[in-house]
């Protein structure tokens, strides 16, 4: 089968063209389509879980359903470790600066893992960095579909906007995200929720609310977001360093 979008063959059970983000008309998995049938064995709920392909975990109760075919342990382990390798090769190019090769192996390994959260959040930052917001934006609202709960999704989407200049858009996004961090604060690490709260400060203090971007360039800072991201914050604001 082939993206009626852009023309590139699809992947078995792809939901989203790894070449385009362009979701898939008249397809879902199997194990997907028929889980809106489903219930839990145990308790009855509906509220069912993926946790990998054809194995899903009740939130009701805990217990484990099993649908559709499942990947033999050492397939499954080849298979992660494929993409593991695909997002270390790509981290090594990111950290050259070397976009272009960064999200030329992204793309390799959304062909291989066209749900997996990590690398539809990775390739989305890979486009925005090699100056394509708009097609970040693409592969966060696939992210979006995917991983409602993630509030690293809607803080991705969210720099996306703010990249297009699009601050109301944007505040939006980092809202969504803080009320998920502030309600579960393991929802996310250290790291991205610091920069979360000092790109959120951005944002409203370019929309004009000088006192919530310093409330919360203090949180970011508390979480321990880089001095060089304050002073630069700082700068396009004209904040007063010391009060933050």
């Amino acid at each position: 089968m082939f993206c009626t979008t852009c023309g590139k063959p699809l992947p078995d059970y792809a939901l989203f063209c790894p070449a385009c983000g362009a979701k898939v008309k008249g397809r879902a998995k199997p194990e997907e389509s028929a889980l809106h049938s489903l219930r839990c064995a145990s308790c009855g709920s509906g509220n069912l879980r993926k946790i990998r392909a054809g194995e899903y975990l009740c939130e009701h109760c805990g217990t484990k359903l099993y649908t559709g075919k499942q990947m033999s342990g050492s397939e499954e382990e080849t298979h992660e470790a494929e993409v593991a390798a695909l997002l270390s090769e790509a981290q090594e190019y990111a950290e050259k600066k070397d976009y272009r090769n960064e999200l030329r192996i992204l793309a390799k390994a959304m062909e291989l893992a066209p749900d997996n959260n990590t690398v539809l959040l990775r390739l989305g930052r890979a486009y925005w960095r090699n100056g394509l917001p708009e097609k970040a934006l693409e592969y966060y609202r696939i992210a979006e579909e995917l991983y409602p709960k993630d509030p690293i999704v809607y803080a991705n989407i969210g720099s996306a906007y703010l990249k297009l200049g699009h601050n109301e858009k944007a505040k939006e996004q980092y809202e969504k995200a803080i009320a998920i961090i502030e309600a579960d604060p393991m929802s996310a690490c250290a790291d991205d929720i610091a920069i979360t709260y000092g790109n959120y400060a951005l944002c409203v203090g370019r929309l004009g609310d000088r006192n919530t971007a310093k409330k919360y360039l203090s949180i970011a800072k508390e979480k321990g977001y880089s001095k060089d991201s304050i002073d630069t914050i700082c700068g396009e604001l004209h904040l007063i360093k010391y009060l933050i």
